[in-house]
């Protein structure tokens, strides 16, 4: 069990540049607190409610797709949504087990922005300006289509709600096939209970709410924490590259000091840049441990959801809606997967330029001894640094070998299908 205490955030870290908007999210979800809330503990249950809700939700929904549809057509939105709610649910239940992993992380990550906004220069924090921007526009990337997916589908129960009532709650009548069920309803096995306004309609909006936000925001989310490890990186490449002992000292001036003093401090910075580094390589272990389970579910699901939408698209005929809805779950998978391998490979480009920035400083002027220690330092840093969702590694090649591999699969459905 969680002590409340675990918790508990500072008020200034909601304040965070990188993670203000989804922290506010967080602690409406109960997934984090301040240490200014007058009962916090009120947090962790409100956290397990939803948490709890999800794989309600999901369970309905896969207990529905197990009764299966008449046709494809019947299906393919109800299928692919009550899948989407089951990868998500892995992903809640996921950062609920590892809810102290996730708060270590965000005070790590936290203490280094606010170090990075008292030391860097104008160049560094243009780079953690660009990363803010970047990072809420990779959100609202996410955000937008599962939104707009959620809105269309309570404008549908609202719009049948008000002109078509008599298709709404009459369960029989839709049976007989003499009325379509609204979009919500066909989610869920209630049967009868449809009839009932608290279980059949307001039950469904509750899901829905908790889905359009709760999809967007664990994934963009891990972007933010993946976006500050390579904006970390690039800010140890620049000052590597610079050697510049003033950060150690303000008040030292190269030019009056001598060689040995200064390979002493010199010496001392690229100590601190190494364990730089090695601070850099566990954060992103602890990420990786983070994620590994929940982005290795993803590979699987997407992979064989995408493969049934476009097969789907191609055999059934669809209704304008249904276009509208596998296109948005279809960019909305691809994204997820995308930023995931995307942003790791980044994590991994960037590093890789690190022991190259030892050599673009002026290492030709330093004393021999320090160019041999300088030797070790690039040796060290040359050791690869991968992400892994337990048995696929996280890069665009591996990205690149779902699309084809969905496609694959879609090409011998269609074979199958037409012969």
């Amino acid at each position: 069990m969680f002590k409340v205490k675990e918790l508990l955030l500072s008020a200034e870290t909601f304040n965070d540049p990188l993670f203000e908007y989804h922290l506010k999210y967080f602690r409406w979800y109960g997934y984090v607190a301040s240490e200014e809330e007058p009962r916090p503990w009120f947090s962790l249950f409100r956290c397990t409610l939803f948490t709890a809700s999800i794989w309600i939700s999901c369970g309905l929904m896969l207990a529905r797709v197990f009764r299966g549809y008449e046709s494809l057509n019947d299906g393919a939105t109800s299928c692919a949504t009550a899948v989407q709610y089951f990868a998500v649910s892995i992903a809640t239940l996921n950062a609920y087990v590892q809810r102290d992993r996730v708060i270590a992380l965000l005070r790590t990550a936290h203490l280094d922005i606010r170090n990075i906004m008292i030391e860097a220069d104008n160049q560094e924090m243009d780079l953690l300006f660009q990363t803010q921007v970047y990072t809420r526009t990779i959100t609202l990337m996410l955000w937008v289509p599962s939104v707009v997916a959620g809105l269309m589908a309570w404008g549908d129960c609202i719009y049948r709600t008000i002109f078509l009532p008599q298709s709404v709650f009459n369960t029989a009548a839709v049976r007989r096939g003499e009325e379509q069920p609204i979009l919500l309803f066909q989610l869920y096995p209630f049967g009868q209970l449809c009839d009932n306004f608290f279980i059949g309609y307001l039950g469904p909006w509750y899901a829905l709410g908790l889905g359009i936000t709760t999809i967007p925001l664990w994934h963009t989310f891990i972007t933010c924490l993946m976006k500050y490890v390579n904006l970390k990186l690039q800010i140890l490449n620049k000052r590597v590259e610079e050697m510049d002992i003033s950060r150690i000292n303000p008040v030292l001036v190269e030019e009056h000091m001598t060689s040995i003093e200064l390979d002493h401090w010199r010496m001392k910075l690229c100590k601190e840049f190494v364990e730089e580094e090695l601070k850099i390589r566990r954060f992103v272990l602890e990420l990786q441990s983070l994620i590994c389970v929940p982005v290795m579910a993803d590979f699987i699901i997407f992979s064989v959801l995408m493969c049934f939408l476009f097969f789907a698209l191609l055999i059934g005929a669809p209704s304008k809606m249904d276009y509208f809805f596998i296109f948005i779950y279809l960019f909305v998978m691809a994204s997820i997967l995308w930023i995931y391998h995307w942003h790791a490979t980044l994590i991994v480009e960037c590093h890789d330029e690190l022991s190259f920035a030892y050599y673009s400083s002026d290492w030709y002027n330093f004393q021999i001894p320090l160019q041999r220690r300088l030797h070790f330092v690039m040796m060290h840093a040359q050791r690869p640094l991968k992400m892994r969702a337990l048995l696929v590694d996280l890069n665009l090649r591996t990205f690149i070998d779902i699309v084809r591999g969905a496609y694959s699969y879609f090409n011998l459905l269609r074979s199958s299908h037409l012969y």
